[in-house]
């Protein structure tokens, strides 16, 4: 993968990555979002073919860590959205007391 960093303004670093971004990139994203003397840091993922699912969850967990994200692949965003759902709908303390047992004929 390449990482190739665009400062915008003395404000905004744009990070454009290129290419298969796996686990062993996600750290290094991280470290260079980390070092940058930015207010805003934004990744640019349009030229990104592949994602494993580390780099997923660092793309989904980007917001929180105040990460912009553009040009974000359609198949990671309903990953992203698929493991939400899917992590709320197996949440015992959800409330939700309906049991799949089978019925007796």
């Amino acid at each position: 993968m390449k990482i190739t960093s665009v400062r915008v303004d003395h404000w905004l670093l744009t990070l454009r990555l290129s290419g298969q971004f796996t686990k062993e990139y996600v750290t290094e994203v991280e470290r260079t979002v980390a070092n940058a003397e930015a207010r805003t840091v934004g990744l640019d993922l349009a030229n990104v073919t592949f994602v494993d699912r580390e780099a997923m969850a660092f793309i989904g967990s980007a917001k929180s860590k105040n990460i912009a994200i553009e040009n974000c692949p359609t198949y990671v965003i309903r990953w992203i959205e698929q493991e939400r759902l899917c992590s709320g709908c197996s949440s015992p303390s959800d409330g939700d007391t309906q049991q799949s047992e089978p019925s007796e004929p």
